[in-house]
């Protein structure tokens, strides 16, 4: 019982508008747009569709498999020959974040195989409105940047990842190196592009910050034995990362015979009024809510045996 949404609407690039079938295009990446109307600065899509240039997994930038699907986007990072001439792919969120929560944002990034050069500044910048520029750089200072991973793997996806707690309001998002190309943090780990820092993309991520230590688990038994033995004598829920349970029973007849308040709360087997019910099965409604803020509403049938 656990919902993780994503706020990217097209994450790993496999709605597909066009079947690319050259460089510059990920605009046929259903979402992706290219924030900079600068003829230096195009950012690429690859799919499997294509058979040439850009296709997957052998494309003119190198070797790669998908991270998931048949497609990935590209952009060049760093360019010690062009200083300052960058690529970046931006979308709209489908939904503007929320003052004050806090969301978990991650990508997957490999670099291609002639680039001679890494970079480990790549950023993500939230905006409200849609970024546009005629420069071959941002000038906008990203709320997000790397600096825990060295972004220099080949062969294998690297996933960045951060938490970020929004002002509010924010519904695009754009990434890519914000850096100037002399303030860049870059590494030479060579390559015969021997000026330029190339990155495919896939699998982006914003949402809610849940993971197993937060997800919420509600089992509920289907018989108890309340005979005084000291052995399954009560009916009792058990959960996790819930903030909120109740719980009412109902005999046969549709009376109310027992209610569960809190999620420590459990039922004896006696009616509201403390007499002992009869053997047989009984019909319950729960209610909850978890600390993800969602609500679990689950109904079902528990046997009381003596």
């Amino acid at each position: 019982m656990v919902s993780q949404v994503n706020l990217v609407p097209n994450p790993s690039f496999e709605d597909t508008l066009l079947c690319p079938t050259s460089i510059s295009q990920i605009y046929n990446s259903a979402g992706w747009v290219n924030p900079s109307t600068s003829l230096n600065s195009t950012p690429d899509y690859f799919n499997i569709c294509n058979t040439t240039i850009v296709s997957v997994p052998t494309n003119g930038f190198g070797f790669q498999n998908a991270k998931n699907g048949n497609a990935y986007a590209g952009f060049y990072a760093y360019n010690k020959g062009f200083p300052n001439t960058y690529e970046y792919i931006e979308t709209m969120l489908s939904d503007t974040l929320k003052k004050d929560s806090t969301y978990c944002v991650s990508f997957y990034l490999s670099l291609s195989e002639p680039s001679a050069y890494c970079t480990n500044n790549i950023g993500v910048y939230f905006s409200n409105t849609l970024v546009t520029t005629p420069t071959n750089i941002i000038l906008a200072s990203p709320q997000l940047i790397n600096t825990t991973v060295t972004l220099t793997d080949k062969i294998e996806w690297m996933k960045v990842e951060w938490q970020y707690i929004a002002i509010g309001g924010e519904k695009y998002i754009t990434i890519g190196n914000f850096n100037s190309t002399f303030t860049s943090d870059t590494i030479n780990v060579g390559g015969v592009w021997d000026f330029a820092s190339y990155y495919y993309i896939d699998d982006v991520f914003i949402g809610d910050c849940l993971n197993n230590n937060s997800t919420v688990n509600i089992t509920i038994p289907n018989v108890f034995t309340p005979n005084n033995d000291d052995v399954n004598d009560n009916f009792q829920i058990t959960s996790s990362n819930l903030k909120i349970l109740n719980c009412k029973i109902y005999n046969r007849w549709g009376i109310l015979v027992g209610e569960l308040k809190d999620i420590n709360d459990m039922w004896d087997g006696r009616t509201t009024a403390g007499i002992e019910c009869s053997d047989g099965v009984y019909f319950y409604i729960l209610t909850a809510k978890g600390i993800d803020d969602k609500e679990y509403n689950q109904r079902g049938f528990v046997q009381l045996i003596k």
